[in-house]
């Protein structure tokens, strides 16, 4: 494989961000005043498989980079612009995407510009003219470098995520005993079935958390609503159904020690395809992917876990009870990577959590 394309495979494998009402594009931004220019680049990243942002002045690359829609993760730039020049423009872009890195292009050979350029922060330099070969390298080089620079910081985060997670989990314990070995099931079928949807990286992660987690907010409820042993009144559903909202504040409240995408989940696992789901009545990819996948792999483990009144049903009960609300209650795509993974892996995973400490 070549390296132009290990780099475009690490940008799709991280293509979700969780939490989103739709996927978000990975894009390029390129950025030069003489419009040929941007025509040439965007066809030579084109036909590599890059997207592309173009951008007539550093004001306008501005007010792209301020888009929600996408996800840059790169800038292509000219450096000696009308207006603003490209060193500048760097430097109000780090204040919007802090990470973003920078190719800088310039047909000047001064060393003086493109040290001054590397000092601020670019992560290449290209001289005009160059042909698309030098163009790609430099791209992939710097894709590849960043990718490892955001695997490193993800691994980090990820043992802090799960040391909060852990303890919000063990609160809830404590008060709901029935919860511990559920949550280890829907987490162990939520990654799994996230895996078959291509999901990695923070987004796998995000959705692990949010999967443990779901029911956290169930420590705002009273006990005599959570704990009863009879069916719940009209009034009584009203407060149980709060729980999502109280749990997505809860994880929310941890914002510098949990990701958004895990209190997306607990916010939004009740929420169904259809729009019949609650706390917001959410309908189809306005819900999170994560919660989609979760909303699965719940009532998976639901249909297939014994309960004090019954035996656990078997996996073929399941899948067709899943199929039969396929487009209803949950999303269509979850529910054939679901039907596309083998029984055994699925009684695999319960074996394996039935033997965790």
């Amino acid at each position: 494989m070549s390296t132009a394309a290990t780099s475009r495979q690490l940008t799709t494998d991280v293509s979700l961000i969780t939490g989103a009402a739709a996927e978000k594009q990975h894009v390029v931004l390129v950025v030069d005043d003489e419009p040929a220019v941007l025509t040439t680049l965007t066809d030579a990243l084109n036909a590599a498989g890059y997207q592309c942002l173009t951008a007539r002045s550093a004001s306008q690359a501005l007010l792209t980079l301020n888009k929600p829609n996408y996800i840059f993760e790169l800038m292509i730039s000219d450096v000696l612009m009308s207006g603003m020049n490209g060193i500048d423009l760097m430097k109000h872009a780090f204040k919007i995407h802090p990470n973003l890195p920078v190719i800088f292009m310039s047909a000047s050979c001064e060393i003086q510009i493109a040290v001054e350029a590397h000092r601020a922060g670019a992560a290449d330099y290209l001289i005009k003219p160059f042909n698309h070969q030098d163009l790609l390298n430099a791209v992939s080089r710097t894709i590849t470098r960043q990718a490892a620079a955001v695997a490193v910081h993800t691994h980090t985060n990820a043992h802090d995520w799960n040391t909060v997670a852990r303890a919000f989990a063990l609160a809830l314990d404590a008060k709901d005993k029935e919860t511990e070995g559920h949550a280890e099931r829907v987490v162990a079928f939520s990654v799994r079935l996230g895996q078959e949807l291509g999901m990695s990286g923070s987004d796998l992660i995000a959705l692990e958390l949010g999967a443990r987690l779901h029911d956290i907010g169930k420590i705002a409820v009273p006990d005599y609503v959570l704990k009863k042993p009879a069916p719940l009144t009209e009034d009584e559903w009203a407060i149980m159904r709060i729980h999502p909202v109280k749990g997505q504040e809860m994880v929310r409240a941890m914002k510098d020690r949990l990701p958004e995408g895990a209190a997306l989940i607990v916010g939004q696992h009740h929420e169904q395809w259809n729009g019949e789901g609650y706390p917001l009545r959410l309908k189809g990819d306005q819900i999170c992917l994560g919660a989609r996948i979760f909303a699965v792999a719940d009532t998976f483990d639901a249909i297939t876990s014994d309960r004090v009144y019954r035996r656990g049903r078997q996996y073929q009960d399941a899948l067709e009870e899943i199929l039969k609300f396929s487009g209803i209650q949950f999303d269509p795509t979850v529910v054939e990577a679901f039907a596309n993974i083998e029984p055994t892996d699925w009684e695999r995973l319960r074996s394996q959590c039935l033997v965790q400490p």
